[in-house]
């Protein structure tokens, strides 16, 4: 999402492009909502509505009501989610008749209906539920080009979901069939599987509700076997769930308990990554957002009136200060001699204090962290802000000089880089506590690779070519994946930001002796004999500016070797300058 408003706004085409643009600030809008950035998104959000009402664009607005829709269902307001649902169907009427708008309209009719659902508003919901397989069934097949599949997959969708308002309604018999025949239909290659195993899900507690306990073990055992394969948080909640629900009829208390304990865990997890979400009035932080921006362009050209009075004012008193500074130190001439002596002796006290201090401070280490979490913390959310109003005073450059627009640029960039920092040094201020690092079993060799994957757009840009080979298959790991997939991200970016444009990063994963082993190597400008005594030190000296310029903060494999660490494991590297490095990230399997 960066990436597509970046390229917009590099565009000399840039105004012609408006379309495209509210659409980048709505993605990127979705985004940093998932990443639980609520107030970096709303600004987002804003920005798409403001530029699709600038330009009279009623299509672009559907794409902003639905990204609202989702926000207010997420926080379980299903009435004001399923309003700007139909918002958006209505205003996607006046979009262009191709099929991702076929494909858009459908999805919102059939979320409208679930809403509906979780609101208890049954007899809305399944008017809106056949408005949605009744536009499917006009359109089958009227884009020659698509695949059929495209259309039953969304059919099965609704079916699951009516199913899950007969369930509600005491239907069981019929809600059986039809969660049967979506999850046979969506299990397909080319299907929606993540939608058929959801709906696995329901079927299996609806088989314990009915006391169908062989059925609902049977429906379990093909979850566990899906969600290998695609991972869900919510699903493996659940499962976890009826297992223990399951385990604790059969009266083996072992197995119910362990699944209760990872039912407890992933809950907790969950409804904390949401607590803050759920706090959030999105509708008043819309508005409170256009409004703070209203006033913003009101004041602008009184703020600038200001900013040359204050600079007039500085003016003048550094003059008078000046003046003022020079009789004193005429007057102060004949006393110089004395006054030097008796700030020789003064000098000599503050160095025997500062000898004191120093060997305190010696003992106050352990505060470190602490400080470093704190500054970290409390300068994030300023620069945050600086970061945001820059991006304002941008969109709004068009009476700024270049020069402006320039100190503008530079502004951002600074505060994009201080914010980089402060991330790194509020990661690296915490201790790993391996005692409760939650860890689970992972596909290493699908990690690696996607991490490649999502890199490569940087190695794109450099024109490098980045190659994954594993002797290991698809072999596991008991780790914490967030953890792991830091270091190797941050393994993999250094690879790109110091190899040479037009070279080749290859990365390898090996098992040896109950260890996994990941390598990447570069052909980038390789580590000064001098700067490899202390590369792996926390805040080190020893950074070298990438080959394109890039900024090296000089924390990144210093946090990497102290994940390695909590995983009994290691960080080390070879290397020769001028001819590139290998590092090295090695792990036990379990």
């Amino acid at each position: 999402a960066d990436s597509m408003t970046s390229a917009i706004e590099r565009s000399r085409y840039a105004d012609q492009l408006a379309d495209r643009k509210i659409m980048a600030y709505n993605i990127k809008a979705d985004a940093l909502f998932a990443m639980g950035l609520y107030n970096e998104a709303y600004d987002n959000y804003y920005k798409a509505q403001k530029l699709a009402k600038d330009n009279l664009d009623t299509c672009a607005l559907s794409g902003y009501s639905y990204s609202l829709g989702m926000a207010l269902y997420k926080q379980q307001r299903f009435k004001e989610a399923a309003a700007h649902f139909i918002a958006a169907s209505n205003t996607s009427s006046l979009c262009k008749d191709d099929f991702s708008n076929f494909y858009f309209r459908q999805e919102v009719l059939d979320n409208v209906g679930l809403c509906y659902v979780n609101a208890k508003v049954y007899d809305s919901a399944k008017i809106y539920f056949d408005m949605a397989l009744k536009y499917i069934d006009d359109n089958f097949n009227r884009f020659p080009h698509e695949q059929p599949s495209l259309y039953l997959t969304a059919q099965a969708v609704v079916y699951g979901n009516i199913a899950t308002l007969y369930v509600a309604q005491g239907k069981a018999d019929s809600a059986e069939q039809l969660y049967k025949n979506s999850i046979n239909a969506n299990l397909q290659k080319g299907y929606t599987n993540s939608d058929a195993v959801v709906d696995q899900v329901k079927l299996a507690n609806l088989y314990y509700t009915r006391n169908q306990i062989p059925e609902m073990k049977a429906v379990l055992d093909q979850i566990k076997a899906e969600t290998d394969s695609i991972p869900d948080q919510q699903v493996q909640t659940s499962w976890n769930k009826l297992m223990w629900y399951y385990y604790a009829r059969e009266k083996d208390s072992v197995k119910a308990y362990r699944h209760l304990s990872a039912y407890v865990a992933m809950n907790d997890s969950f409804l904390s990554k949401n607590k803050a979400m759920m706090e959030i009035d999105v509708d008043g932080k819309i508005k409170s957002v256009g409004r703070q921006y209203q006033i913003e362009l009101l004041n602008k050209d009184n703020e600038k009136n200001k900013i040359y009075l204050i600079v007039t004012l500085l003016v003048l008193v550094m003059a008078i200060v000046i003046i003022i500074l020079i009789l004193m130190n005429a007057r102060r001439s004949v006393n110089n001699i004395k006054k030097l002596t008796d700030l020789n002796n003064k000098v000599n006290d503050q160095k025997a204090k500062l000898e004191v201090a120093l060997t305190e401070l010696e003992f106050k280490d352990r505060d470190k962290s602490r400080i470093l979490r704190s500054v970290a913390h409390d300068v994030m959310n300023p620069i945050s802000a600086i970061v945001a109003l820059s991006d304002i005073l941008i969109e709004e450059s068009a009476n700024f000089t270049d020069e402006q627009k320039e100190i503008l640029s530079l502004v951002k960039e600074a505060c994009t880089n201080s914010l980089s920092l402060s991330r790194d040094i509020l990661e690296a201020a915490v201790e790993i506590d391996t005692a409760n690092m939650a860890k689970e079993w992972t596909n290493i060799t699908k990690l690696v690779t996607n991490s490649a994957d999502l890199l490569n757009i940087r190695a794109q840009a450099k024109n490098q070519q980045i190659t994954v080979t594993s002797s290991i298959g698809n072999m596991e790991a008991f780790v914490n994946k967030d953890k792991i997939w830091r270091v190797v991200n941050n393994l993999i970016t250094n690879a790109i930001k110091f190899s040479y444009l037009n070279s080749e990063i290859k990365i390898a994963i090996e098992s040896m002796e109950g260890k996994i082993r990941v390598s990447v190597k570069d052909n980038g400008v390789g580590i000064p004999e001098k700067n490899k005594h202390n590369i792996f030190d926390m805040f080190t000296e020893s950074k070298l500016p990438g080959t394109s310029g890039e900024t090296p903060h000089g924390m990144g494999l210093s946090i990497s070797l102290q994940i390695a660490k909590a995983h009994r494991g290691n960080v080390w590297f070879d290397s020769e300058e001028g001819k590139g490095s290998t590092f090295y990230l090695e792990f036990p399997v379990n």
